[in-house]
Order: structure tokens, then C-alpha cells, then sequence
């Protein structure tokens, strides 16, 4: 990975890393790594059974946010001063957005690069980089990270 400042111009839009093609147990790793991880982390959920700021079991979430529709979950990472948010919009998409104005040289480049390689290492899963959007699918990938 290299760092493209066209790829971190500020034009109204987030920046989104995803693992396509996830499951449920990806998501207990990201969670479970999280939970040792140097990094500030932060969960909030409208759901009654989960205590604030502890998030345990990716199954559990999902199926909680399953039954009750109207209710959302956010876990937000701080990485070198740069947020990176999930709102568990689908399990089979694991999905952080930051903003691209973060990241405005080499040295901010390094910390998406940094997240990127984490989730990906961890997940043992591919990560892309994408514009903000909802098909990531069908979307270029402005970044890209696949462990070994």
C-alpha cells in the first residue's frame, strides 16, 4: 500500500474499509482482538442487554439487532488520532468508515495502513478500501490488503 493523496481528498464523502464475504466468526475475532488491542475503543448500542461500553459476542449482537429494528450498535476505534466506525449494518460485511480528511500525509496515511493490516491479520480476511457507499461490491478498490 502506498499513500495516494487523491484518494484522501476531502469532497463530502467518507472512506470505507470492508472484509467482504464475512461471518460471524471474523466478527468475534475483530472483538476479541479489540478487547487487548493499545487502541481506544468505544460501543454504544440501543439495546437494553448489552452494558455500555462492552461488546462480548458478535452472535448475540446480531441477533439482537435482528429482533428489534429499530434498535443500532457503533464501535468506534481511535488509531493514532483517526476514528474508525462500525454501525453492524450486516454480518456479512465488516465495515469501518473515517474521514478522509484525517489523513492528510505519509504519517496519517500510516495509520489507516496500520488498521487495515490489523483487521486483515486478524479477520485473516482481504480488506479494500472504497469511496462511502452501500455495494463495496461493485465498487473500485482504492486500497487493498490481503495477509499472507
Amino acid at each position: 500500500m502506498r499513500y495516494q493523496r487523491e484518494d484522501f481528498l476531502v469532497d463530502g464523502a467518507l472512506r470505507d474499509l470492508c472484509i467482504l464475504d464475512a461471518n460471524v466468526e471474523d466478527w468475534q475475532r475483530m472483538i476479541s482482538s479489540l478487547s487487548s488491542s493499545e487502541w481506544e475503543v468505544s460501543f454504544t448500542t440501543t439495546l437494553s442487554e448489552e452494558p455500555p461500553g462492552v461488546l462480548n459476542n458478535a452472535r448475540e449482537l446480531f441477533e439482537s439487532l435482528a429482533v428489534d429494528g429499530e434498535a443500532s450498535a457503533t464501535l468506534a476505534v481511535l488509531v493514532d488520532g483517526i476514528w474508525f466506525t462500525c454501525y453492524f449494518f450486516d454480518m456479512e460485511e465488516v465495515e469501518f468508515t473515517f474521514d478522509p480528511g484525517d489523513v492528510s500525509d505519509e504519517t496519517s496515511f500510516r495509520s489507516v495502513e496500520r488498521f487495515m493490516k490489523w483487521l486483515g491479520d486478524t479477520c485473516e480476511r482481504r480488506v479494500i478500501m472504497t469511496m462511502e457507499g452501500t455495494d463495496h461490491r461493485s465498487m473500485p478498490a482504492l486500497l487493498e490488503y490481503a495477509p499472507a
